[in-house]
């Protein structure tokens, strides 16, 4: 099985900490771990088996007394313990100097798979679960740079193409020796046909997802109200700085038209724009502009009073959408309208641009 340990020689882990994107199959490791009989936590998630011993604050801060306390408790009831909660990722240079002969597992997985897997299981749109991942995976890769501490990093394709080897790899990491019927447990969690999440003791032949529907609806829905306050002011901040740019290039374009072939070019401009806001479904974005039939318009005035209104339009699109996405139900649906604004604003802004180069270049 693919693997590698790093910083081995850096001593025993006798406190471990799972981690990876979400939807990147640290379920499956924790879970692996559980039928092995490290302690993952005084509660973990019984089909996640998610759990933390970090204890945050109002603010989403680290309380460090607090933790040092949780910590110190699991360090005398088990000689080996660990646990997986993926954010955690984001606190952990924190902590660390609380832990006990840490080390830590890293789950790799294909971004595209680890979005594809939130688009079906979670609903959420592939771009920003792309985006998400990568965030992490570049987080921790950074971390792995300078951690001065043993590290497993292994693919989770290989975990379920070979679970009884990453039984092994696991146990040799731990230096834990294990009975063979938790070993065998172990075996019969890591199974590449399941369905979903499942408790580490569940048999071979229970393969479904044992978390109820109504549970996975819930956590989607916390999800996207999350992700579509987070996301919307980004958005909302990219989409105000990329207007005052357009506006800009929309100036200077206006400013460069002197003669008929500029202001045709101009003109296909905003006719090509229509077509494209048509095709993909703007819903009445752009319809307020003249829409011009050839050659063009018949004035730069009028030109610009066109790419004027298109604009404004994105724009009332963009405040609405964002609002919308601020007070989120548990949908994507005000967010996505807010980033397809967005990319069709990223569109106007380049169309600008090649209309400045076709008339500074002199080219058809």
């Amino acid at each position: 099985m693919k693997h590698i340990v790093l910083n081995r020689d850096f001593g025993i882990v006798r406190t471990v900490a799972v981690f990876g994107p979400g939807r990147g199959g640290t379920s499956v490791i924790a879970g692996c771990l559980r039928a092995l009989g490290v302690s993952m936590g005084t509660a973990p998630h019984p089909y996640k088996h998610e759990w933390s011993p970090i204890v945050r604050q109002a603010n989403d801060k680290v309380d460090l007394p607090q933790t040092c306390l949780m910590i110190q408790q699991m360090n005398a009831s088990h000689p080996h313990w660990g646990w997986k909660f993926p954010s955690d990722v984001f606190h952990i240079d924190a902590i660390t100097p609380l832990l006990r002969n840490p080390g830590f597992i890293v789950v790799t997985r294909d971004l595209a798979e680890v979005a594809l897997s939130g688009l079906v299981r979670q609903n959420l749109p592939f771009e920003i679960s792309l985006h998400q991942a990568a965030i992490v995976s570049q987080y921790i890769a950074n971390r792995i740079q300078f951690w001065p501490w043993p590290i497993l990093v292994v693919p989770f394709a290989e975990t379920l193409r070979e679970p009884g080897r990453l039984v092994e790899v696991l146990c040799a990491f731990l230096q834990i020796d294990p009975g063979e019927k938790e070993r065998q447990q172990a075996v019969h969690f890591v199974q590449p046909l399941t369905r979903g999440y499942r408790p580490f003791d569940a048999r071979p032949d229970q393969l479904h997802d044992f978390s109820p529907a109504a549970d996975n609806l819930s956590d989607s829905q916390k999800l996207a109200i999350d992700l579509s306050a987070r996301k919307s002011q980004e958005y909302s901040r990219h989409f105000e700085k990329l207007l005052t740019d357009t506006k800009d290039a929309t100036d200077l374009l206006a400013a460069r038209i002197r003669r008929p072939h500029e202001l045709m070019i101009a003109s296909q401009i905003v006719s090509q724009l229509h077509d494209l806001f048509r095709e993909c479904g703007a819903g009445g974005i752009g319809g307020g502009a003249e829409s011009p039939a050839e050659p063009g318009f018949s004035s730069t005035r009028r030109w610009h009073a066109a790419v004027g209104q298109l604009l404004e339009n994105l724009s009332n699109t963009a405040a609405e959408a964002t609002k919308g996405a601020q007070c989120s139900t548990g949908d994507y649906d005000a967010l996505i309208r807010l980033f397809r604004a967005l990319q069709l604003l990223i569109r106007v802004h380049v169309a600008l641009e090649a209309g400045l180069r076709r008339i500074e270049f002199k080219t058809n």
